[in-house]
């Protein structure tokens, strides 16, 4: 029970008990032991692997939002408020949209290293579940199927509408990343508004016909697009969909983070998209990161892909000089 996120259950051999993992958007998460017939009273915790770290930082809590997209579509999110944040102080901030990967993942009540880091540094961070989200029903979930980049957009910035509307945000220092689909979204972004100061696109695709002929899924392209580059249709919508092809004028500062590994998003989509900006004389940087695929990345690249986004938020969002 409770606001939380539960994962890796595993039966006893009876089926008697079952054990699982729970975290919420402040605690890591641990281990727990529950009966199948009672599970609310007879839960039992086994282990608190970072009772010391929590004892020692301050994480604070997430604000759960619903806002109506442009359509009126009710969509969820969160926002996490900066550390040091006090309502009413006068003082504004910067803010940046967190997209996920799928699209049919969904953000919830978990925990996130990455934007507790965002909050630390001093920005609002805001994470929401556009359409293409699971959790939500069928309609919800297919309702990019052939258009993506349509009313998943609208819903990502009618989230930041909401925020900016509701919290001190100085929207003059706003920020767009995200991972995979997330990078994908924040390519598109780029093409479509002016409104962000700076990007981090992670693995993000921006040449749908391209990458049907290099990654490791085409099917995904041949469903989510009906149809592949020699269907009429399913050109015309891979074409529709890809930043690319929208990339002129682009003008947001942004870095782009890819393995050299990676088969589901090859690294030349963020190639395309790094010369489209380099040729617009538009500040750019890529990071390439090797033997790494779309997921699975070391610790230590990983913590160097947080660190290089948070030195290019500060350098472009806080005018902070970086090393």
């Amino acid at each position: 029970t409770g606001e939380r996120r539960l994962g890796s259950v595993d039966f006893s051999s009876d089926f008697s008990s079952f054990a699982y993992t729970a975290q919420t958007p402040v605690d890591p998460g641990d281990v727990y032991l529950a009966s199948t017939r009672d599970p609310a009273g007879t839960e039992r915790r086994l282990t608190r692997l970072n009772a010391d770290l929590l004892a020692s930082v301050e994480l604070p809590s997430p604000n759960r939002i619903v806002y109506r997209s442009a359509d009126g579509t009710e969509v969820e999110g969160w926002i996490l408020p900066p550390v040091g944040y006090l309502r009413g102080d006068g003082r504004t901030w910067p803010l940046l949209l967190n997209i996920h990967g799928g699209p049919h993942g969904a953000y919830g009540n978990e925990f996130s290293f990455e934007r507790h880091l965002q909050a630390a540094a001093g920005y609002f961070s805001l994470y929401t579940n556009p359409r293409g989200s699971t959790g939500y029903g069928e309609g919800f979930l297919w309702g990019i199927w052939g258009s993506w980049g349509d009313e998943d957009y609208d819903d990502v910035m009618a989230g930041v509408d909401h925020a900016v509307a509701a919290y001190p945000v100085d929207s003059a220092r706003m920020g767009v990343t995200g991972y995979s689909y997330g990078g994908y979204m924040t390519n598109w972004i780029i093409t479509q508004t002016g409104r962000f100061a700076a990007a981090v696109a992670g693995a993000g695709i921006s040449n749908w016909v391209s990458d049907y002929g290099t990654a490791d899924i085409p099917r995904t392209k041949e469903s989510e697009f009906f149809g592949a580059p020699w269907d009429e249709e399913g050109l015309k919508n891979l074409l529709a969909s890809s930043p690319i092809v929208h990339a002129e004028g682009v003008s947001t500062p942004t870095l782009f983070v890819h393995g050299e590994s990676d088969h589901r998003v090859p690294i030349e989509e963020a190639e395309q998209m790094y010369t489209a900006l380099q040729k617009q004389e538009v500040p750019a940087r890529m990071i390439r990161y090797p033997e790494s695929y779309h997921g699975g990345w070391t610790p230590w690249r990983t913590r160097h892909r947080y660190w290089a986004a948070m030195q290019w938020w500060d350098r472009w969002l806080k005018n902070v000089p970086v090393s």
